[in-house]
């Protein structure tokens, strides 16, 4: 499984990923963070967690990463990506024509802190949200929301996680890879 979040923005806006959230992580057999991390420390702080984990860098983190990634699981191709750039933000005729340049079948980014999981021009856009209910310039504070993301004979099965008064709450959606 491959858990996915993003945009912690950790000082600034929140304190720390839920507890509940490593949980999920700990059983992930890859993490991936879609960028905001806000401070180099948090994502130290995972790096050195996760031996599996790929990090990019989004519009609030002034450190080395690199601005996107991609990688193969389970005979799908993925492409992470922030979203920086993208007007407007989160436009999906756009993140799907960053999967194509990326050459991925799915694409994981950030930058909206609004969980979203939807097909545009036969890719698969996954943002997991923010991972620690951050709010920010396009979005106000809410729940922490995360993904975790299987693939199975043939489809795409993305958890859509959020944490609501101290519990997990799941929605799955899928889509053929």
């Amino acid at each position: 499984m491959i858990a996915v979040i993003s945009d912690s923005h950790i000082p600034g806006r929140a304190e720390e990923v839920p507890d509940e959230f490593y949980r999920v992580m700990d059983e992930a057999s890859l993490v991936v963070h879609c960028g905001d991390f806000e401070k180099e420390k948090v994502y130290k702080r995972l790096d050195e967690r996760y031996e599996d984990f790929i990090a990019v860098k989004g519009n609030c983190d002034f450190f080395e990463l690199p601005v996107s990634e991609t990688f193969e699981y389970d005979g799908v191709d993925f492409g992470v990506y922030h979203g920086t750039g993208i007007q407007p933000r989160g436009h999906p005729p756009t993140l799907a024509e960053t999967a194509n340049k990326l050459e991925a079948e799915v694409l994981f980014h950030g930058h909206t802190h609004t969980q979203t999981a939807q097909e545009k021009d036969s890719k698969v856009l996954l943002n997991p949200g923010t991972c620690t209910g951050a709010g920010g310039l396009s979005a106000s504070q809410g729940a922490p929301k995360m993904m975790a993301v299987e693939v199975e004979n043939g489809e795409l099965v993305a958890e859509l996680i959020s944490l609501e008064n101290g519990e997990l709450r799941k929605e799955e959606e899928r889509f053929v890879v």
